[in-house]
């Protein structure tokens, strides 16, 4: 498979905002000096996850967005002041149908102003829902609709397997679970198929995001982990032929109530072990992975907030200025 010559990540919703993180030469941050400076303005963080992601390789380039945060509005006043122009985008990647992750997909397409192709596993569009013993949330997904979709110009391409968006940069399609400690999840999750019986959700439309970058290695985006990182990281180092890993970033889906310390830490050392570059926890971690990982893996953990852009290899310099 081909590489991309260098990448962008640009962060535009995720949880959380910290102003006193520094910048580096690799990582950008929107800080003190624009977040109190009324030139420019306060970024907005929700519970949901949306990245631009830029790949460039000679004279061409592939501008995607993956995911579309939990609401438009959050999305599409980050863009403006990071002086992002959504028109640029190419494509939409949806990881999973859940509301943190599409719940700005209509509002972010009608941004985009042109038709854009959606890449979603035909599954997001089952009906699920959560069953507490206090309560049950029916439906949790029914913002997320094809006529909705293609109302605001999205153009859906559903699949079950991996798609090339460019040079280096896949999504993963279907994955297994392979890691035994990551078999552990949250109960009561249930879906109602296309044949009408109600089963236990096994989330098979999550799917994550590859980029293979020449020269650095591949950088894994899991904006979930229904699947677990590790799971998702072995996933495409062998969908790409590529060994090294540069980075993984994304949810790691430990911050839920009931994930075992045994997980985690196993999910800590197990990235450690691979000796990435990056290691960003972030959107449903959890405290306790961010902590494991920073022990296990000092040098290569970060912590990624809303307004981040990292580079990785060979990236022309950022024409855009803060908003």
């Amino acid at each position: 498979m081909t590489r991309c010559a260098g990448a962008r990540i640009t962060v535009l919703d995720e949880n959380f905002i910290d102003i006193l993180l520094p910048s580096t030469p690799a990582i950008r941050r929107y800080n003190m000096d624009q977040h109190f400076n009324a030139r420019y303005g306060e970024l907005l963080a929700e519970n949901g996850l949306c990245f631009l992601v830029e790949t460039f390789t000679g004279n061409s380039s592939t501008t995607i967005l993956f995911d579309a945060g939990l609401t438009a509005p959050v999305v599409l006043h980050n863009a403006k002041l990071l002086g992002v122009d959504l028109h640029d985008v190419e494509a939409l990647v949806l990881s999973h149908g859940h509301p943190d992750h599409f719940g700005g997909i209509n509002g972010v397409l009608e941004a985009i102003g042109h038709p854009t192709p959606v890449i979603a596993h035909p599954d997001a569009f089952n009906p699920r829902m959560i069953v507490r013993p206090h309560t049950t949330l029916p439906m949790i997904n029914i913002g997320l609709t094809r006529e909705g979709i293609t109302r605001s110009g999205g153009h859906l391409m559903e699949a079950r397997g991996s798609i090339p968006l460019g040079p280096g940069l896949y999504t993963s399609g279907e994955m297994k679970t392979t890691a035994e400690f990551e078999f552990e999840a949250p109960a009561g999750r249930l879906c109602v198929h296309t044949d009408g019986n109600v089963e236990v959700d096994d989330i098979n439309d999550h799917q994550v995001l590859g980029i293979d970058v020449e020269g650095q290695g591949l950088i894994v985006i899991d904006p979930c982990g229904h699947r677990g990182v590790v799971s998702s990281v072995q996933h495409m180092r062998e969908l790409t032929g590529t060994d090294k890993v540069y980075g993984v970033m994304g949810g790691f889906h430990t911050g839920h109530a009931g994930i075992s310390s045994n997980r985690i830490d196993k999910t800590a050392d197990a990235l450690a072990e691979l000796q990435p570059k990056l290691i960003a926890p972030m959107h449903c971690s959890g405290f306790p992975m961010k902590k494991a990982v920073a022990e296990a893996a000092p040098d290569a953990f970060q912590l990624v907030t809303a307004g981040t852009v990292l580079t990785i290899g060979d990236v022309p310099p950022v024409t855009r200025v803060w908003r």
